[in-house]
């Protein structure tokens, strides 16, 4: 067999040669579920000249951690100050004190690399809510952690962060910035997500707005430009890669949300009924089987025999059950609530949109509905033509 890079190499001219088609060819039968990103990773190579592995190398993971917290300082007003006297589980842990007009306001804790035992997904867990305590009439400040699994620096080389990394911390930064940012009174308004053991936080419909909006920082021309700095030259990311990595938004989009519905419908059958299933004319259905029927109806692609990826997939059993779906309806009023962040006439980073969003959409938390919470802000009902704009569907 070929090695990977060969492929690589011959497949653009591989694809202008082929013959155009109508219908399935004999070569689509070996079309196999793990050659899709393959073939998405070289599509993106060829039409949007954009190489991941080389795009890292503008976003080290110690100066990117640094730039998202200077982004959130300057929007939110906070101060984030390394404390390496506060207690920690593990000596890999990084905390801090979160500061505002000169008070602790919040602690953040970054447990970010992998070890023995630990989650290997990237999220945020509530340690402390946030209350007034009624005996003193004191805030008791809110405290959130972290948990990620990425890379370290090895053999003198500094740890880079792939763009669909970076994304994923600020939205999980996106989610500390709420708990963070709470100031209910009571503990069971504060922010929470249902893994954890006590009550609270907003509706699950709503829980995941303001990360999916604050995520979106990501692919913002100014962040970029003033974060993005390559490891050992210190060259900013060039225009041209900037103007692609807004590109990406609209890259495949079709394949990732057809995936990304399939699963969501499988979570809501999954939790509508006991076991056994039907789907798609077919009765008695398992777990497994289920999921690789409402995979393969929507995605045309089959799972590989002897495969089971419900047992890793954590969102079905810690609070998410029935409720995958809340990615995809959150991300339109998310994309609604970053839109109206970039029109705002003070700038998208300016203290005013940050006071905005801090006293309209995060310090309330759960005191007020979502859809009370997004038509102060916005003004309006929320639409979803911001989202329709950001995924190239036309309108």
């Amino acid at each position: 067999a070929r090695k990977r890079q060969d492929v690589e190499a011959a497949e653009p001219e591989r694809k202008r040669a082929r013959p155009a088609v109508d219908g399935p060819t004999e070569a689509d039968d070996d079309f196999a579920m793990w050659d899709e990103a393959f073939y998405i990773d070289l599509l993106k190579r060829e039409e949007l000249q954009l190489d991941d592995e080389k795009l890292k190398e503008f976003f080290p993971l110690e100066a990117t951690i640094d730039g998202c917290l200077r982004v959130y300082s300057e929007l939110l007003g906070f101060e984030f100050v390394r404390n390496p006297s506060a207690p920690v589980w593990h000596e890999d842990v990084v905390a801090f004190d979160v500061r505002k007009a000169g008070c602790v306001v919040g602690h953040l804790f970054l447990d970010q690399f992998p070890r023995d035992g630990k989650f290997g997904h990237q999220m945020i867990i509530p340690l402390a809510p946030s209350f007034v305590d009624p005996t003193t009439g004191e805030r008791c400040v809110p405290a959130c952690a972290n948990i990620s699994n990425l890379p370290r620096a090895q053999d003198g080389k500094p740890a880079l962060l792939r763009f669909k990394e970076m994304e994923t911390l600020f939205h999980e930064f996106g989610h500390a910035m709420h708990c963070l940012c709470t100031t209910t009174r009571f503990s069971i308004l504060s922010w929470a997500w249902p893994m954890v053991p006590w009550p609270g936080g907003v509706e699950q419909d709503f829980l995941e707005v303001p990360s999916m909006a604050l995520e979106k920082f990501a692919s913002e021309p100014g962040f970029l430009r003033r974060v993005g700095a390559h490891h050992a030259t210190g060259a900013k990311v060039p225009e041209e890669t900037i103007s692609t990595i807004r590109a990406l938004d609209k890259f495949m989009v079709g394949t990732a949300q057809t995936r990304y519905f399939a699963m969501a419908l499988f979570d809501l059958l999954l939790h509508s009924r006991a076991p056994p299933y039907a789907h798609g004319g077919k009765s008695g259905l398992s777990v497994e089987e289920l999921f690789r029927s409402c995979l393969q109806a929507y995605t045309l692609l089959p799972l590989p025999q002897g495969t089971n990826p419900c047992a890793s997939w954590y969102h079905l059993v810690i609070g998410y059950d029935a409720g995958y779906y809340g990615y995809g309806w959150s991300d339109v009023y998310a994309a609604d609530i970053f839109e109206a962040m970039v029109q705002a006439p003070s700038g998208l980073l300016s203290p005013e949109t940050g006071r905005k969003l801090r006293d309209e959409v995060l310090g309330p938390c759960a005191t007020k509905s979502g859809g009370e919470l997004l038509r102060t802000f916005l003004g309006r009902e929320p639409t979803p033509d911001a989202w329709c704009r950001r995924n190239g569907v036309p309108l």
